[in-house]
């Protein structure tokens, strides 16, 4: 409500009315094609919140780099969801029956997007810039939604797995990858002098 001043108040409740439609299919869809395009496609929004009514000099920049670590991230996910749709497995909760054997490799192919959008040490440098450059309100929904998107798909992700898969390296390394970003990041703002970083 603080954000809406000016003349754009309409334009800035349809990127909240969009975000949440697609939000709403992101998180009921069972299809993996349909799961990746609605992921991907809440991403429009906070693009548009961040490049529109950001405040910081360089939110053209931040929305690049979030939109470069995004499509980067996200296209090996895409690839490994076309192959399986190759094999007649589009559905989610089919998908368990098939016990299709995953390696780690593919897992973390399978996982890499929503890593980025966790955001885990190593994919999040776009994450601060974000940050800094939105506006409160784009803050709030960058750290609102898109954490939520991240560990949903992991979640559905972890799900498509079997029992042996769920246990293993890769798991463990995504952990780790977590526990040292929360050190490092905790260290590193003890030092910080600007609250939104």
């Amino acid at each position: 409500i603080i954000m809406m001043e000016g003349n754009r108040n309409n334009y800035m409740m349809m990127s909240f009315f969009f975000s949440m439609l697609f939000l709403i299919l992101f998180f009921g869809s069972d299809d993996l094609l349909n799961f990746l395009v609605f992921f991907e496609l809440s991403m429009l929004p906070i693009f548009l919140l961040i490049g529109w009514w950001g405040k910081g000099k360089e939110r053209m920049f931040s929305n690049y780099y979030f939109f470069l670590y995004t499509l980067v991230t996200s296209l090996p996910m895409f690839m490994l969801i076309l192959k399986t749709l190759t094999l007649g497995m589009e559905s989610m909760t089919l998908y368990n029956f098939y016990a299709m054997q995953i390696s780690w490799f593919m897992f973390m192919l399978l996982v890499l997007g929503f890593l980025t959008k966790l955001p885990i040490y190593g994919l999040h440098i776009w994450l601060p810039k974000a940050h800094v450059d939105a506006p409160v309100g784009g803050s709030m929904v960058l750290a609102g939604i898109l954490l939520k998107i991240g560990g949903f798909g992991m979640m559905r992700c972890f799900m498509l797995l079997g029992e042996e898969v769920k246990l293993t390296y890769s798991v463990f390394f995504i952990m780790f990858l977590g526990v040292w970003g929360l050190l490092f990041s905790g260290i590193i703002c003890l030092r910080l002098t600007d609250f939104k970083v």
